[in-house]
């Protein structure tokens, strides 16, 4: 090494600190990723949110997280000791079905539209979850970071989806 400090490029050593470093930045990346799931709710609940903005932002943060969660796979698939194509290509569905459903509820003309395209945000990010938890070429820290990262999540949209069908 030449002494710098390189943010942009991956550290070369792969040993075990480094996995012990990225399991601890993705722990408290992942606490914080959580709030834009958490806050629509709350602030919609505290008057400081609009109805149609609260589920707006909570859908779109939750397809940016699905096509997030894709990239890794892709990621992980085509830059893995061989790669595997059809990880490689079912990556693409939760890019896919994040950003069609996020659209859906942001130009939902129906409460019941919004709630049922949350409620559909909230299935897939679980199927993702369960995707992740199962593969055994993940690391075993990210596969179990993934459980309660996915249970607040996908609680989070149900709250969502719940309190956007209740009449206001």
């Amino acid at each position: 090494m030449d002494g710098a400090i390189h943010i942009l490029e991956p550290r070369s050593d792969s040993g075990p600190r480094a996995g012990v470093g990225a399991a601890r930045a993705m722990t408290v990346l992942g606490a914080l990723g959580l709030i834009p799931f958490v806050a629509p709710p709350l602030l919609f609940l505290a008057g400081l949110l609009p109805a149609g903005t609260a589920w707006i932002a909570q859908a779109a943060y939750a397809g940016a997280i699905l096509a997030f969660l894709g990239g890794v796979r892709a990621a992980q698939a085509a830059l893995g000791a061989r790669a595997d194509v059809a990880t490689l290509v079912i990556a693409m569905a939760p890019p896919i079905i994040g950003f069609g459903v996020a659209a859906l509820v942001a130009g939902a003309g129906s409460p019941a539209m919004v709630s049922g395209g949350l409620l559909g945000l909230a299935l897939a990010l679980a199927a993702q979850g369960v995707w992740d938890m199962t593969a055994q070429t993940l690391p075993d820290w990210y596969r179990k970071l993934r459980l309660p990262l996915t249970i607040v999540a996908c609680g989070s949209l149900l709250v969502g989806a719940l309190l956007a069908s209740t009449p206001t």
